[in-house]
């Protein structure tokens, strides 16, 4: 399977080391969903080949990869409990803990929309720079969703 990012890069850039988290609770299929529901429709299908094919390096490490690892985080958030034994008690959870949960859900929500909002402003500022990319097909570009705003261009 061609994909964007390993689960090493994943765990190495959305958790922090005190996390504790091995790169086996990151699996294939949980980068596929992320690449196909929140970056590759930014990226188009076309820009999206061309990283495959490992072209333009510096826009896969300094937007891409970050954007994608943080939504792999958010994919991946629900399954730590049953996926990650050494990283959490496999016990009974108090509602104060699966508030703090869902609190975490939503601000590694709001992590990854920035990062992918920081992905498609470059795109747009620098489209000339990737021939492939077309920004009438980044779904950014048409909707934003702030909060409980959604504003439609």
């Amino acid at each position: 399977m061609n994909l964007l990012i390993t689960p090493s890069e994943v765990v190495s850039l959305a958790f922090s080391g005190e996390e504790l988290v091995r790169k086996e609770v990151i699996t294939e299929f949980d980068i596929l969903e992320a690449e196909e529901c929140y970056v590759r429709p930014i990226l188009g299908a076309t820009l999206y080949e061309a990283l495959i094919a490992k072209r333009y390096p510096t826009l896969l490490s300094d937007y891409v990869l970050p954007a994608l690892a943080a939504w792999c985080r958010y994919v991946v958030h629900p399954h730590l409990d049953s996926r990650c034994y050494e990283c959490h008690e496999s016990q009974s959870r108090s509602s104060s803990m699966n508030e703090h949960d869902r609190r975490l859900w939503l601000r590694l929500r709001r992590k990854a929309s920035t990062l992918s909002r920081r992905l498609s402003e470059h795109l747009n500022v620098h489209c000339d720079d990737y021939p492939e990319y077309n920004p009438l097909n980044n779904p950014l570009n048409r909707c934003s969703i702030y909060g409980d705003i959604v504003q439609i261009f």
